[in-house]
C-alpha cells in the first residue's frame, strides 16, 4: 500500500457545496477517480448501463418462469451526476 500516488486538493468558496458533498463520501479517492474517468471517457461510465443489465436479468428470470419476483431499481450509494463530473473537471 506504500506505492500510492497522493494528491492534496483545496476548494474555492464557490465550490463549497462540492466540498460538503465529498465530506459524506466514504472513499473520496475512488469517487473522484470514477468521476474523472467518466469525464475523460465522454461521460460514460460503462458501455452498458445498470438499467440495461437489470432488464436482461428480468427477461432471463421470466423465461425461467420466475416472474413473480420484482426487483427495485438500483440505488447507487453515491451517484455521480454530470454536474459533479463537470465541477471536478474544472478543479483539475
Amino acid at each position: 500500500m506504500g506505492n500510492r500516488n497522493r494528491l492534496s486538493i483545496s476548494f474555492k468558496k464557490e465550490y463549497q457545496h462540492i466540498y460538503n458533498h465529498l465530506q459524506g463520501v466514504t472513499n473520496k479517492s475512488d469517487y473522484i477517480a470514477i468521476a474523472l474517468e467518466a469525464y475523460i471517457s465522454g461521460g460514460r461510465q460503462s458501455p452498458v448501463s445498470i438499467e440495461e443489465i437489470r432488464k436482461v436479468v428480468l427477461q432471463i428470470l421470466r423465461k425461467q418462469g420466475d416472474s413473480s419476483q420484482t426487483f427495485p431499481p438500483p440505488h447507487p450509494e453515491h451517484p455521480i451526476s454530470a454536474e459533479d463530473v463537470d465541477l471536478l473537471s474544472q478543479l483539475f
